[in-house]
């Protein structure tokens, strides 16, 4: 009898053991996933975007299009319908209906498998969220634990809020405010009782009860829904009985996603979303994707949607016929970089590559305003006379470069303001030669090309490697319609989260890289380009500048122009490749046809309601050069230079117009001030921490150099100088001996044969064609010359004769 004893007394120990084990875990969640998880979760959100007077011109989401709402933005009647059908006592369990799971457990062992559950709203949320969809016994512990853990950390209305904000209801909708407007087209707070009914009994089986498929089954589940609410005392039973006689109205299905306004601009903003690691950091382990499809941003984008729809129209008025080119429009406002219009192609359904702002075609003269820029700069005159007859020049490097102009004849002598406004080729390789092409690669890069440039001789008048796209164009031509000063364009001014929250601001700051002098005869000598040169189709009645460009095989033709208010460049050619231009509408095309027509189809509608802003510094400047004044000016605060400046420069200024105060940067050394340490032959990683010491920023770049690889073979400021403490020391790094291979000679070549040759030998091929009969098909000249050494996969340019104009 003892021994029975002890062992029900032993058996029952354990039994308390194993029941108090279970209920301290039940408590506790041990193992379970943690609620920190559910704090940190972040609902896939639909992110929108909005044109820049708030127009929502897109929306983005992955799987799942949701957008959270506040309990008190749902109708009250929704929120009944809801907890009526779903939990009828929500209110009063802490999470876990116990008397639910016995009946239901019950059923199931009858039917020997799981059939029917219990969930309360508590559980519901709670697999939806964080243990899964499994339906075994356990998982429905799980789901009991957690929910009571919930129930234990939130309100009852927040966790109806969540809920709401997370359940599926059907057509691709998560939550309810997307139910809403998908259903009905209305917010949560505006919809009806017999519509809250509906929307409630989805929840259950959404493609079942769902009132597109299945209208009979969807009006039994309502009404179902309306009883459930009458009998807990939520509606009375006249408000039922006329929530009954509703018929069932939703909104029709789309039969494929509507397109986006503006989609190439659409795509731009996308890519630059992804891009961006400033909004990267405010999202900790996310990918890219993730946060632009699923993070619900709020996108306020730079785009003008009447000059969107201004932009489409022109294209489509001027190139109106079938088996017309492409046309690429971007127009950017200058003084702010704002990207207020962009169309990248003829159809985004049919081609998304955006030639506006990915493209690379050929630019043609229009590249000639980067050589005028720098030669102004460099103290040439527009009144410098030239030869304009074809020629053969020579360069340092013993290369000779045959070159023609457009029609094949020449002008004579001829001023170089003539020679812009003419467009005439030869004098522009002359003054590439004077200049150096380094010198325009430079003054290209600063006004905003961004795509790679080689300095090449053929620079000057378009002979590009990469070639370069509207947006880019558009901001460098805006860089003279700001009197000089570079503003980077840009697509996005504020990111925000659902909440309103600021994640990124975007509002850049516009930096001088044009004397204000250069600037004014730049902006002069365009102005008579579009009046009496080669853009004269562009012309709208204000003050406008610009300049046209066409390849010599009519492939690409081009007009960049802008006025103070806006720049704007328009592409015309055949995305698919370079095919000539040669018949199209019956003409051949160039820069001055259907790429200034465009433009001025645009831009006239475009600034039509705004001043006839003139030029700052316009008027008659033709002796300007006898009233110059050149002076030395620090390069880091263009203040007259002082002994302890350590970058010093000359540059000319219209007399009464040049600095009176000398540099406060770089006088005696003061506790914002410090000497710049001597790094050059340092590694990087010891330089930076050198720099960084003394109190300064660093920037890296490399270079190919005869110092040992990996140190430091040049810095500016330079060793000594006095330096604001805070300020940036550029240093550049070796990358040791850069590797040259010897450039094969092809003149007197066929054009296949030296083609063959050039890429066998591991450089690029660039064929521009001269018109030279007697020698068509031929190899007349190159740049390297053959001999030369050059860096693998660099370009060679060479120049073939050809039989017609």
């Amino acid at each position: 009898m003892r021994v029975v004893l002890r062992v029900i007394l032993v058996l029952s120990l354990c039994a308390c053991l194993m029941v108090g084990g279970f209920f301290f875990w039940f408590y506790t969640g041990l193992g379970l996933p943690r609620l920190e998880d559910l704090q940190q979760r972040q609902l896939d959100q639909t992110s929108k975007v909005y044109a820049a007077d708030g127009t929502l011109i897109a929306e983005l989401h992955g799987e799942q299009n949701r957008e959270n709402v506040s309990l008190e933005e749902v109708a009250v009647d929704l929120q009944n319908a809801v907890v009526a059908i779903e939990d009828q006592r929500f209110w009063q369990h802490h999470g876990v209906d116990w008397y639910g799971i016995l009946r239901a457990a019950w059923t199931n062992v009858i039917n020997r498998e799981v059939v029917q559950g219990a969930s309360t709203i508590t559980q519901q949320f709670v697999k939806n969220t964080l243990t899964g969809q499994e339906r075994t016994y356990w998982r429905k512990v799980q789901e009991a634990s957690l929910a009571n853990q919930i129930e234990s950390n939130y309100s009852k209305e927040k966790i109806l809020e969540m809920y709401l904000n997370d359940v599926y209801f059907g057509q691709g909708c998560y939550g309810v405010k997307t139910a809403c407007r998908v259903f009905f087209g209305k917010e949560p707070r505006e919809i009806s009782l017999a519509e809250s009914a509906l929307l409630a009994g989805l929840i259950r089986a959404p493609n079942y009860y769902s009132p597109y498929f299945h209208q009979e089954q969807a009006l039994k589940r309502r009404n179902t829904v309306l009883d459930k609410m009458q009998e807990q005392g939520y509606i009375t039973e006249e408000r039922a009985k006329a929530a009954k006689m509703e018929p069932i109205q939703v909104q029709p299905v789309e039969e494929s996603a509507p397109s986006p306004m503006a989609p190439y601009f659409v795509e731009y903003v996308k890519n630059y979303l992804k891009q961006s690691e400033a909004l990267k950091s405010k999202f900790d382990n996310y990918s890219a994707e993730d946060i632009i499809y699923r993070g619900g941003l709020r996108i306020h984008t730079t785009l003008d949607l009447r000059l969107q729809e201004l932009a489409e129209a022109a294209i489509e008025k001027i190139l109106n016929r079938e088996g017309d080119p492409a046309a690429a429009l971007c127009a950017v406002d200058p003084r702010t970089g704002e990207i207020k219009a962009m169309v990248g192609g003829k159809d985004f359904n049919q081609q998304q590559y955006n030639i506006a702002a990915q493209g690379g075609r050929q630019p043609g003269s229009a590249f000639k305003v980067f050589v005028l820029t720098a030669a102004l700069s460099n103290g040439i005159s527009l009144n410098k006379t030239y030869d304009s007859s074809p020629t053969t020049l020579e360069f340092p490097d013993g290369t000779k470069w045959k070159v023609t102009n457009a029609d094949g004849t020449g002008r004579g002598e001829i001023t170089l303001r003539e020679a812009t406004i003419r467009s005439v080729n030869v004098v522009y390789a002359r003054v590439t030669r004077d200049v150096g092409p380094q010198r325009v690669v430079e003054f290209a890069r600063a006004m905003g090309i961004t795509s790679p440039l080689e300095p090449n001789p053929a620079i000057g008048i378009g002979g590009l490697t990469y070639g370069v796209n509207p947006l880019e164009m558009a901001s460098a031509f805006g860089t003279l319609a700001n009197n000089g000063i570079r503003t980077p364009p840009i697509c996005v001014t504020r990111v925000t989260d659902a909440n309103g929250r600021v994640l990124v601001e975007n509002y850049p700051e516009g930096k001088r890289v044009i004397r204000e002098d250069v600037t004014a005869k730049v902006n002069e000598v365009l102005q008579q380009a579009v009046s009496s040169g080669t853009g004269r189709a562009a012309i709208i009645g204000r003050p406008q500048a610009g300049k046209t460009g066409t390849t010599d095989n009519y492939a690409d033709a081009w007009f960049c122009g802008y006025t103070p208010d806006l720049s704007c460049a328009v592409w015309v050619g055949y995305p698919q490749g370079l095919i000539p231009m040669t018949n199209v509408h019956g003409i051949t095309v160039f820069g001055g046809t259907f790429p200034a027509q465009i433009w001025k189809a645009f831009m006239g509608p475009a600034l039509a309601d705004l001043p006839k802003t003139p030029f700052p510094g316009s008027g008659d400047m033709s002796g300007e050069d006898n009233n110059l004044v050149t002076v030395e000016i620090c390069a880091d605060s263009l203040l007259l230079a002082t002994p302890n400046c350590p970058n010093r420069i000359k540059r000319s200024f219209r007399r009464g117009e040049e600095p009176t105060e000398h540099c406060n940067l770089h006088g005696a050394p003061s506790p914002q001030m410090a000497t710049v340490p001597d790094v050059v032959g340092m590694s990087s990683a010891s330089a930076t921490v050198a720099l960084e010491s003394a109190g300064f920023h660093v920037s890296i770049s490399h270079e190919y150099g005869s110092a040992p690889a990996g140190t430091v073979m040049s810095q500016s400021p330079a060793a000594g100088a006095q330096a604001a403490k805070g300020s940036t020391v550029s240093v550049v790094i070796c990358d040791g001996p850069k590797p040259v291979s010897v450039v094969p000679g092809v003149v007197g070549m066929t054009e296949t044969a030296a083609v063959t040759a050039i890429q066998n030998a591991g450089f690029k091929p660039n064929v521009t064609y001269i018109f030279d009969p007697p020698h068509a098909g031929i190899v007349l000249s190159q740049h390297p010359g053959g001999g030369a050494t050059a860096p693998p996969g660099s370009t060679v340019y060479v120049q073939v004769g050809k039989a017609n104009i």
